[in-house]
């Protein structure tokens, strides 16, 4: 085929599609998986051709990283992988830009599996309040002007009345106004002040009654569900101005605000929730992450180290302590908190992989 021809042909293949796309992807990142370096990822990309240009890629790429930075699955070896593409193709310039939108995807989603932790609460459930209606006894409608009911008792058989007519009624039937006046314990049979205490009787149990911290709690759960984190905020707010000493909801407010990227906030939010059950370990676990997302990681280390401390068998602890140790270069600590991790938890694919990374520089 002479070279004019192989160039038609090649401007003919048609774009990749999302999914061929994200096929591939998933391809390139097996492969990161078992090692591979970075000629073998140019390679990949050259066997594409036309389709393994940079821009369509980096494009594909946001579209990815929406997808799966919305997802609520954590997605931690992804993150990994896409991490360590971003790191080998920095040395190669025709894919540096696929590889720096590889390594902030992937570091978002690490991240965001870092500070992904807001708290269900355990304690008793919310008492059912609904007090059963005697059939019996249930008070009779009368509408309102603008069409709303009025209960009143069931001395009218079953009549919807106006305010006016009600009115009307009581002016001409004393001895109905007697009876409401009594059932209502009331000094007057004067109908418009019988009408008055009725309405005040209506407006009250229109009145949605003021939810507990419990419910308040709850509904920023189901906020938080959806990933409404302004809501959920809202509502762990009201939670808080009825008890301010709840650490769980300190905990699930500073997570939220984290998502929101309020990390400075967030982390005020924390140190609340630790100075109130400061041997919560989780607490202190949420704090770590926070700190990580603000690259403070003397603080961060500061941090893993407490968890460690309270909880040593918590081997994903370990594995962010040697990640944090990597970024502040102290790479031999850093294998050791990964064998560490891989001690408590020998199939962690995560800390093996660092550690064929850190062993093989």
């Amino acid at each position: 085929m002479s070279r004019s021809k192989r160039r038609d042909a090649q401007e003919s293949v048609p774009p990749l599609t999302d999914t061929e796309h994200e096929f591939l992807f998933m391809q390139l990142m097996e492969g990161i998986g078992h090692g591979w370096h970075e000629g073998r990822i140019v390679k990949f990309f050259n066997n594409l051709g036309e389709r393994g240009k940079q821009k369509p890629w980096i494009a594909w790429l946001e579209r990815f990283g929406e997808k799966v930075l919305s997802s609520a699955a954590s997605n931690q070896l992804l993150a990994a992988r896409m991490l360590r593409l971003g790191e080998l193709a920095q040395t190669v310039p025709k894919l540096q830009k696929v590889g720096e939108t590889s390594y902030r995807i992937g570091r978002e989603l690490y991240n965001k599996n870092l500070t992904n932790t807001v708290w269900e609460y355990d304690g008793p459930d919310i008492p059912d309040t609904e007090t059963p209606v005697n059939p019996s006894t249930s008070p009779e409608p009368v509408s309102t002007t603008d069409g709303s009911e009025i209960a009143i008792p069931q001395n009218l058989e079953g009549e919807t009345l106006t305010i006016d007519e009600l009115l009307d009624r009581l002016q001409e039937d004393s001895n109905l106004a007697q009876v409401l006046s009594q059932q209502l314990g009331l000094q007057t049979t004067d109908p418009q002040e019988i009408v008055k205490v009725l309405i005040s009787q209506f407006q009250q149990v229109q009145k949605p009654p003021t939810p507990t911290v419990d419910e308040w709690f709850q509904r920023g759960l189901d906020y938080a569900d959806i990933a409404n984190w302004e809501e959920a905020i809202a509502c762990w707010d009201e939670a808080l101005e009825l008890d301010p000493d709840l650490s769980h909801t300190w905990h699930n407010r500073g997570m939220a605000l984290a998502h929101l990227g309020r990390l400075d906030e967030a982390l005020a939010d924390m140190d609340q929730a630790i100075k109130l059950d400061p041997e919560d370990y989780e607490l202190w676990n949420s704090r770590a992450s926070i700190l990580f997302s603000l690259q403070r990681w003397e603080d961060c280390l500061v941090c893993w180290d407490k968890v460690l401390q309270l909880q040593e068998s918590y081997y994903l602890a370990w594995y962010n302590r040697g990640f944090t140790l990597e970024h502040l270069g102290r790479v031999p600590e850093a294998i050791a908190s990964y064998h560490k991790a891989l001690d408590i938890e020998p199939n962690f694919e995560l800390a093996k992989m660092k550690l064929q990374e850190l062993e093989k520089s």
